[in-house]
């Protein structure tokens, strides 16, 4: 369908704007057609979203297409160089912004690790492109073409991309076969507007998974908000409709979502009209959800695809000599008073100020217990086989216990705890995952595993399942670019799959879902696949008809390879 002229203003649409302008404005003396249009926009919307989160996980899949683990150990050593490179170039900057001897001294000692660095990775490249002779391209990766995107498709597959602009959303559709775009007139501000108000519809007050668990006795309408189903619908009509004649008859949807949109999980989209009360559990369970329809994956961009597809052709190891399972969660947060002691929190572990996380290791003591996590990771350890020693659960939940244990052959990790955003903790500056704290802490452990620890994990697994609150962005705000946080942390450090999610969670549903999707996986279904039959499976449970509230069934996304 043929573009409208619209006002874009934003500097990261310049591009979009010079490509349309082309096509809309006579006697430029340029011939374009409109699928050359159409096929050039969608390159550059491609370089105009590029996302941190969607370069680390083509590192990731490069990593595991290395063919061995030798390798694959040089990547990651370029990638931890390449970062290097990045922090010397901050520390520089913010030198340079400075005056006196002491600075000029900074700035020399900056130049000369760039310069260092530099020399490092030009020997390391040369050392990686003789083993690797594709390097060069899937390091620097390009957007893909229309065509591109088809051949990587399966058949039964279909992408969808959006750009936001402050006047007009442009969306994307493209299957095996065919590909169209519109451009909707939707301002980024009423966007917003719509998601904000979807997303507190679905949002819990306390954050926490513990604070969300519900009685089996627990009346729907008394427990959480109804959920404007025809807010959702009609987003779905204005975005989404038009191009069904593209992804309608696909059976697993790819999302590279921008703007707003990050903050939504377009699982809770609504296809058709809805009927019945918007509190009333059967009419919810008879909704036409977008889940209903298609098993859904999220990308960061569209080039991920191009490196996820290429590193199936995986390394030479194989499933049988890999581990199943490992899992950690279960933490316990209260300190244990000792003879003697006047209270169970040490002074010294009170006093202890991490490295830039939060400033008192006791603040995790008031975090509510997680009575569901251990039974979560026993059953998904008997789902897939994995013994007892597969388990780390309480005292052995520890920050330590993961640093040092060997996950690079682990086919699913799982961590089932709190899960915490920046400043949730006084001092806190990045996402974590909360564990047991140690009886003395110290800069090793701390209690938390934050987003930059877990980049330093050395990983290969199929999936790392974040059983815990608001893993999947920084934030919930809309807008806030999505898979940033502990999600992109995983993607770094190997997983080819992560499942994530939006908002804060309910215990026992979430063991609910997790353990039935990996039972799924064990059968052979594929993990989008699996992941939406367990959430069906979620919102048709008899016994807690508060389950078919999207709050329950929908804050998790599977983001990668599904």
């Amino acid at each position: 369908m043929a573009p409208r002229h619209t006002h874009i203003r934003s500097g990261r649409l310049a591009q979009v704007l010079g490509a349309l302008l082309l096509f809309l404005l006579p006697g430029t003396g340029i011939a374009v057609t409109p699928d050359e249009l159409r096929d050039d926009v969608f390159l550059t919307v491609q370089r105009a979203t590029s996302t941190v989160a969607g370069k680390a996980l083509q590192q990731a899949a490069l990593r595991q297409m290395a063919g061995n683990a030798e390798l694959a150990a040089l990547l990651r050593r370029r990638q931890d160089l390449t970062d290097r490179q990045k922090d010397s170039q901050t520390a520089m900057s913010r030198a340079v912004a400075r005056s006196g001897a002491e600075a000029e001294a900074e700035v020399a000692a900056a130049q000369a690790r760039l310069v260092q660095l530099r020399i490092d990775v030009a020997a390391l490249d040369l050392e990686i492109e003789a083993a690797f002779p594709n390097f060069k391209e899937l390091t620097n990766p390009r957007p893909m073409s229309r065509l591109e995107v088809q051949a990587s498709l399966r058949k039964d597959e279909a992408l969808i991309l959006t750009l936001t602009g402050p006047y007009s959303v442009f969306v994307w559709a493209v299957s095996k076969t065919s590909a169209d775009w519109l451009e909707v007139p939707i301002g980024e501000e009423d966007l917003t507007a719509r998601v904000t108000l979807l997303r507190r519809m679905l949002d819990v007050t306390t954050s926490n998974r513990a604070a969300a668990a519900l009685d089996d006795d627990t009346d729907l309408s008394a427990t959480v908000d109804a959920f404007d189903r025809t807010v959702a619908h009609q987003l779905y009509t204005d975005l989404l409709k038009p191009l069904e004649p593209v992804f309608g008859d696909a059976r697993h949807l790819i999302s590279v979502v921008d703007g707003p949109l990050t903050s939504l999980p377009l699982a809770v989209l609504v296809s058709s009209p809805p009927v019945g009360a918007d509190d009333d559990a059967s009419a919810l369970r008879e909704t036409d959800w977008m889940i209903s329809r298609y098993a859904m994956t999220t990308l960061p961009n569209v080039s991920s695809l191009r490196a996820l597809r290429t590193s199936q052709i995986r390394e030479t190891d194989t499933r049988s000599d890999r581990q199943p399972f490992v899992g950690f969660g279960d933490p316990i947060f209260q300190y244990e008073e000792k003879p003697g002691e006047a209270t169970g929190i040490e002074e010294e572990a009170s006093g202890y100020t991490t490295r830039g996380a939060f400033e008192t290791v006791s603040e995790v003591a008031r975090l509510a217990p997680l009575p569901n996590t251990a039974k979560e990771l026993q059953r998904l350890a008997r789902i897939t086989g994995a013994g007892e020693d597969a388990l780390y659960l309480g005292r052995a939940a520890t920050e330590t216990v993961i640093r040092s244990a060997d996950l690079s052959r682990t086919n699913i990790l799982a961590f089932a705890t709190h899960g915490l955003l920046t400043g949730e903790l006084s001092g806190l500056s990045e996402p974590a995952l909360v564990l047991t704290p140690p009886e003395t802490p110290g800069p090793e452990d701390d209690a938390l595993l934050t987003a930059s620890e877990a980049a330093t994990l050395k990983l290969s697994a199929d999936l790392i399942i974040l059983s815990a609150c608001n893993t999947a962005g920084s934030d919930g705000t809309p807008g806030a670019e999505g898979l940033s946080g502990l999600a992109r942390a995983f993607i770094y450090a190997g997983a080819r799959s992560i499942l994530v999610s939006h908002w804060p969670v309910d215990d026992y549903a979430t063991s609910v879902l997790t353990t039935g999707m990996v039972a799924q996986m064990e059968t052979g279904i594929p993990r989008d696949e699996a992941l939406r039959r367990s959430i069906l499976t979620l919102m048709q449970e008899d016994s807690r008809p508060e389950h078919a509230h999207p709050r329950f069934w929908a804050p998790f996304i599977l983001v990668g390879e599904g």
